[in-house]
């Protein structure tokens, strides 16, 4: 396995659940569109359908197939309602401990090893993923030895081994993230968990999909047995193929997967997430040069809402993820170099910096707004969530112009098409949809965008959007001195080396005065985060 897939493997969120959680029937899909109208795109000289075939769940696996007869690749998804919602309490990194047991791990048949050896000459990979709803195991592999590697696949999924050797590596890989990625060498994936924790407190999406170190030594094998049986069934399973695959293949597999066990298939009836009141900072002490500042709260709306569309525009304008289109990258990297990024999001983004455009198979029932400006100088921290602050608070107040959003809306509904470039991303994405029970996500947002107009925008930012109570994480050394000038609220004037435009300079002498408001401190040590569940 390279370095990359393992690292996504260990990046893969989880959650928990407890012992007598009500859980809520999987949503019926939407109807599958009738064979005539399905669209089709030239790609690379080959026929693409864009929308997939009949959906119906077969034996209880929902299924969601995208043929492409010329495409030499198959691509093969299975989504399981098997996040980290599930965990049990005091057991959290349960789910993902279990999908790595089952997707990188040995069988009854052969090592884990040999696994390995078998896959590598057909240049495939079987990959995890988990987050807080779904666990997601993907592969590719080249048509020509399709039977082969489904031999592979089908033997991985329906006879785990159970190794003690694996589950030792599997459970020392989670542990690893914990502290040596999150806690010593990502700030930017520290940050992101560290408010997603604070935004979802008490809420089933609160601990990272990993767990936590302590709980992590609290799992058994005997439990990782027992929640395969459980939530990685043929009950909770959305089987998605694409790409070059023969007739008959479908119905082939899911016969193969028959020796799945059932297990259950209902989703999880999840609490609304409390509202933070007040401004409520958290400090996260570390012993870094530069300061990372996230905020955020909850989101009543995800995609299926009709209100995440217009929204869509307006965090587009913004602060769309790695680029210069938002106003949040212009004003404090741009005009005042700040910093390396500014950004904000209306959903989770899943494993950043190594995302560059949203990623399929990660969805989730409840969103959450969310600004990033990362990483900056201490002296300039303070001035730069003021900035922040600023710029949302601008929006709300003011609004988009007629040309701004024409602007914005036409970039986004030609960005959002680079999302679903190839064959697998755009099964993803319609599997997302399926889960969301909602049409496919990517024309949605075609749709959607050409008939919203600039006051459906502002209507919905004004309805949805708001800086008066947020969580604040800060990633800092001397968090105790963040503490003390974010509560003093004293005005904190930018210093150039060389001076910045005119007009900067004016706007600077009101935002740097913008009133932060702290509600409340919290200081951890970073040593501290992920050891323990609540």
């Amino acid at each position: 396995m390279t370095r990359t897939r393992l690292l996504l493997a260990l990046t893969a969120p989880v959650l928990l659940t407890g012992a007598c959680a009500e859980t809520t029937p999987r949503p019926a899909p939407p109807a599958p569109p009738a064979a005539e109208e399905k669209p089709e795109v030239w790609n690379d000289g080959m026929k693409v359908p864009l929308k997939p075939e009949a959906g119906a769940a077969q034996d209880g696996i929902e299924l969601v197939t995208l043929p492409s007869p010329g495409s030499p690749i198959v691509a093969v998804r299975l989504q399981f309602d098997a996040g980290s919602i599930y965990d049990p309490a005091g057991k959290e990194g349960l789910a993902a401990l279990t999908a790595l047991m089952i997707g990188q791990a040995g069988t009854t048949q052969r090592s884990y090893a040999e696994l390995v050896d078998a896959l590598y000459p057909m240049a495939a990979s079987i990959d995890v993923t988990t987050d807080r709803e779904v666990s997601t195991i993907t592969a590719e592999v080249h048509r020509e030895t399709l039977a082969e590697f489904t031999e592979i696949l089908v033997e991985t999924l329906t006879q785990p081994g159970f190794a003690e050797g694996d589950f030792t590596r599997n459970k020392t890989q989670l542990e690893s993230f914990l502290k040596n990625t999150l806690r010593a060498s990502n700030d930017e994936l520290l940050g992101l968990e560290g408010l997603q924790q604070v935004i979802f407190h008490g809420h089933p999406y609160a601990h990272a999909p990993q767990g936590a170190v302590q709980s992590l030594a609290a799992i058994t094998l005997d439990d990782v047995k027992a929640f395969r049986a459980e939530r990685f069934g043929r009950a909770a399973l959305t089987l998605g193929l694409a790409g070059g695959y023969p007739e008959g293949y479908p119905e082939e597999l899911i016969e193969a997967l028959a020796a799945m066990p059932v297990g259950h298939g209902d989703r999880l009836e999840l609490p609304a997430p409390s509202q933070p009141e007040g401004r409520r900072f958290t400090l996260i002490e570390k012993a870094t040069g530069s300061v990372g500042i996230h905020f955020g709260f909850p989101l009543e709306i995800n995609r299926s809402h009709d209100d995440y569309y217009p929204l869509m525009v307006a965090n587009s304008y913004l602060g769309e993820h790695r680029t210069f289109n938002g106003r949040l990258m212009q004003q404090l990297r741009g005009k005042r170099g700040l910093n390396y990024g500014d950004y904000s999001y209306i959903e989770h983004w899943h494993l950043p910096p190594f995302t560059t455009n949203p990623s399929p198979n990660v969805p989730r029932r409840h969103q959450f707004f969310s600004v990033w400006v990362r990483p900056v100088v201490p002296t300039t921290a303070h001035f730069a969530l003021r900035n922040a602050i600023y710029e949302v608070e601008r929006l709300i107040e003011v609004g988009l112009t007629e040309e701004e959003f024409e602007l914005t809306r036409s970039y986004l509904i030609n960005y959002s098409k680079l999302w679903a470039q190839t064959l697998p991303n755009r099964l993803g994405f319609h599997m997302d949809s399926r889960f969301y029970g909602m049409d496919y996500y990517i024309d949605e947002i075609d749709e959607r965008l050409s008939a919203l107009t600039v006051d459906d925008v502002n209507r919905a930012v004004r309805e949805h959007l708001q800086t008066g109570d947020f969580e604040a994480v800060f990633v800092t050394a001397g968090a105790a001195d963040v503490e003390a000038y974010l509560e003093a609220g004293e005005p904190s004037p930018m210093t150039y080396n060389t001076p910045p435009e005119p007009d900067v300079v004016e706007a600077d002498k009101t935002i740097e005065k913008v009133p932060v408001d702290p509600a409340g401190f919290t200081i951890v040590a970073v040593e501290d985060l992920f050891e323990k569940s609540e």
